[in-house]
């Protein structure tokens, strides 16, 4: 007996075959499978250091909440010079609990906050400029 293909059997067996081939490509020995992708989450890193932006002659945010222990970082966005200094007695030249120099633009001041309590601060070029830091 011999066996003889329609033509439409010759087309199914070229899928056929042209499936397996394609298929075994995508084994464990494939480049692909050797490498793969596997998903991660990556945290988004925030600032430690909550951020006073000095700007439009306003601290921005005018009040801060913060946890005892923390770093504020104030950074001057003005053109115009500008302080931060405590209306809280302290040890400072100027008698506050913290004073920066005059700020130009672009420059910062820092103070860790590590009682709990309520400060306001303000600019002592500019007295009309006020602050408070919330410290729980």
């Amino acid at each position: 007996m011999r066996c003889t293909l329609k033509p439409v059997h010759w087309v199914i067996l070229c899928v056929v075959l042209v499936t397996v081939i394609v298929l075994s490509g995508c084994t464990s020995n494939s480049p692909l499978s050797q490498n793969p992708v596997t998903p991660t989450t990556t945290p988004i890193q925030l600032s430690a250091t909550p951020i006073v932006n000095i700007q439009n002659f306003a601290f921005t945010p005018a009040v801060i909440p913060i946890p005892a222990g923390t770093t504020v970082t104030w950074i001057n966005m003005d053109t115009a010079d500008h302080t931060v200094v405590s209306d809280t007695q302290g040890s400072t030249a100027q008698g506050a609990l913290f004073s920066s120099p005059s700020l130009p633009k672009g420059a910062s001041y820092s103070f860790k906050f590590d009682k709990t309590g309520t400060y306001t601060y303000h600019c002592s070029i500019h007295p009309s400029m006020k602050g408070t830091v919330v410290v729980t």
